[in-house]
């Protein structure tokens, strides 16, 4: 999927060069980078973009996004409603998920398909509710496309459970999370179906029956939008003022560079014990939690952007989320991989 990102590339005026990251502040000289914010596919194929949208929309996203800090925050808080670098937010990069990777190639494909695929579903759907009787070719054309896209994701998260890099993993739990206890397995299932359908309907032929014990409903976390028009983020998160104030601006240094740090070091995540693991954890989500104190200082402080606050929440809107929602997803995701290495420590005490 393209890179749907939410800032523009830089950092705050008279940070050092080493330590802006991009979304994070802003550069008054240097061109802003920015990403689009799209919506994902229609809802009779669900399954695809919700998914794809929740985490490498998210993902790229990140790439300019103000990453929204651990998940323990309080939805009072001056963060809450804003994207601060966490998850699939980080703007820090770990080799297997480079923006450059393989990886970020194949999602981007699939957010490239998905747009147009959403126009289609809606535009058929449209018909049918009308008593429009559905170009059948386009129908089994659209069919074969959801079936290739699905097989296209399914490879992705394969290599994404399967692989040693914490973000890797961190993303596939995410998937994960947000399928509400479905299993990849049911998703599949769920896809096929829904291909079966449209063929059926090219075809003039039978619907089939909803595969048996598998629950069609979409997430509670919401969808997507099927048609949205795009969105940017294009405010800046931080007033620049704030960062004349030489402990902000240390600050600030410190938690950019143990953050990069964290990600270097996750690239072995699959290698650590048990123990290790959990330890990681621990390490990354005390990260979070200092990006929501930073974020909600500055905010107290009434440095943070209005605009960006507000673009923040429409941003994550378009993906069927709000703030504390996204935030109950990466907890989620992270207690899995926390009770994967107890399991891991129970079979290997």
């Amino acid at each position: 999927m393209e890179g749907r990102g939410l800032l523009s590339v830089g950092a705050v005026s008279k940070v050092p060069q080493q330590l802006t990251i991009p979304c994070l502040g802003r550069r008054p000289t240097p061109p802003h980078h920015r990403r689009r914010v799209g919506a994902a596919s229609a809802s009779s194929a669900w399954a695809i973009g919700t998914l794809v949208a929740c985490r490498h929309r998210g993902r790229r996203s990140a790439c300019c996004a103000e990453g929204d800090t651990g998940d323990e925050v309080q939805v009072s808080t001056p963060s809450s409603a804003c994207i601060t670098p966490i998850g699939p937010f980080c703007p820090y990069r770990s080799s297997a998920c480079a923006w450059d990777s393989e990886l970020s190639k194949g999602m981007s494909d699939l957010t490239n398909e998905s747009p147009e695929f959403a126009v289609e579903m809606s535009r058929m759907q449209l018909d049918m509710q009308m008593g429009r009787e559905p170009d059948s070719q386009r129908m089994g054309q659209l069919a074969d496309k959801l079936e290739q896209s699905y097989q296209k994701w399914n490879g992705l998260m394969t290599r994404l459970r399967l692989s040693s890099d914490f973000q890797s993993r961190e993303y596939f739990k995410l998937t994960l999370s947000h399928l509400d206890g479905r299993s990849i397995e049911d998703l599949g299932k769920m896809v096929q179906y829904q291909v079966d359908c449209m063929r059926a309907v090219a075809t003039g032929g039978m619907i089939p029956p909803v595969p048996v014990g598998v629950d069609m409903t979409p997430p509670k976390e919401g969808l997507p939008s099927a048609a949205a028009s795009p969105n940017m983020i294009t405010a800046e998160p931080f007033d620049s003022s704030a960062f004349t104030n030489e402990v902000v601006k240390e600050e600030y240094a410190a938690l950019c560079r143990d953050h990069q740090q964290v990600i270097i070091m996750g690239e072995s995540f699959g290698n650590f014990d048990p123990l290790g693991k959990i330890a990681f954890l621990d390490q990354l989500e005390k990260i979070e939690e200092r990006w929501d104190i930073f974020f909600g200082r500055l905010g107290l402080l009434g440095a943070l952007s209005p605009d960006y606050k507000e673009q923040s929440a429409e941003f994550l809107s378009s993906m069927g989320l709000s703030g504390p929602q996204f935030r109950k997803l990466l907890r989620r995701a992270h207690q899995q991989m926390r009770d994967d290495a107890e399991r891991e420590r129970g079979l290997n005490p």
